[in-house]
């Protein structure tokens, strides 16, 4: 417990010295000798973006962030992708892109844990022991730390990423709760009648089952496309259907590649 209240302290303290941390700790966290040294997310909370993070490794023809790769593309890609499911009936090009976005979700927060570079050592079995959501909605400490997590890594890789702004992760909720702002599936699709943002509900429940260590669907309940001040999110578990088991195994037979 001790621990997380550090780590609480520390974050409290970054997000109320916004300058001291720009002006102080961002020089720091991004020399060439202590950055190899550094975890992702100690790095950020030092001030360092996305940008400064990321990997580039031109033998291989990679890009990625703290030794995972990069596989949630840029919106224009993802527009591209729109417009050729599009050829599909309504139903398969969403549930294609759903399970596009459910794979990647899970695939980039496995691969963050599995190879511990994403946060410090001591924090990692706190997200990957079992039971994380019942300690969150019991500990309101260990849910403080879930969150400032989760808004941080969420503007490492979706607002610095251009994805939109994620204001709200909520795991002390029933079902689980995401809200997104500027989503760029609503930049290129709205407006429309119904939800557009299939590829982040399936990367929203994605990220969700890797973090807890259990299964979760996702579905989007409020759309800006459809007229809605933001997008709203809602995971829930998973009942084991048909393409539910499918998305697991894909996900897991790309992990096992690695």
């Amino acid at each position: 417990m001790l621990k997380v209240k550090a780590a609480v302290a520390l974050m409290d303290f970054s997000e109320r010295h916004p300058r001291f941390v720009r002006c102080g700790l961002r020089p720091i966290s991004n020399a060439p000798w202590i950055s190899r040294k550094l975890k992702v997310m100690v790095r950020a909370y030092m001030g360092s973006s996305s940008f400064d993070i990321h990997d580039v490794d031109m033998k291989k023809g990679r890009i990625g962030v703290g030794g995972v790769d990069e596989i949630m593309f840029g919106s224009e890609l993802l527009r591209v992708m729109h417009e050729v499911l599009g050829r599909m009936g309504p139903e398969e090009k969403e549930r294609a892109l759903y399970d596009i976005g459910f794979i990647t979700g899970y695939y980039e927060a496995m691969d963050a844990i599995r190879k511990e570079r994403w946060a410090p050592r001591v924090f990692v079995p706190l997200m990957t022991s079992g039971g994380l959501l019942e300690r969150v909605r019991q500990d309101p400490l260990m849910a403080e730390l879930l969150s400032k997590v989760l808004v941080t890594e969420s503007r490492i890789i979706i607002t610095e990423g251009g994805w939109g702004t994620v204001e709200e992760f909520d795991f002390t909720s029933e079902p689980l709760r995401a809200v997104l702002s500027n989503s760029q599936e609503v930049d290129w699709l709205g407006p429309s009648d119904t939800p557009v943002c299939h590829y982040f509900a399936g990367g929203a429940a994605g990220h969700v089952s890797a973090i807890t260590g259990e299964w979760f669907e996702g579905r989007e309940v409020e759309c800006a496309a459809t007229g809605a001040p933001r997008c709203v999110f809602e995971m829930t578990p998973s009942k084991d259907g048909t393409a539910e088991l499918e998305r697991r195994e894909m996900a897991c037979r790309l992990l096992a590649m690695r």
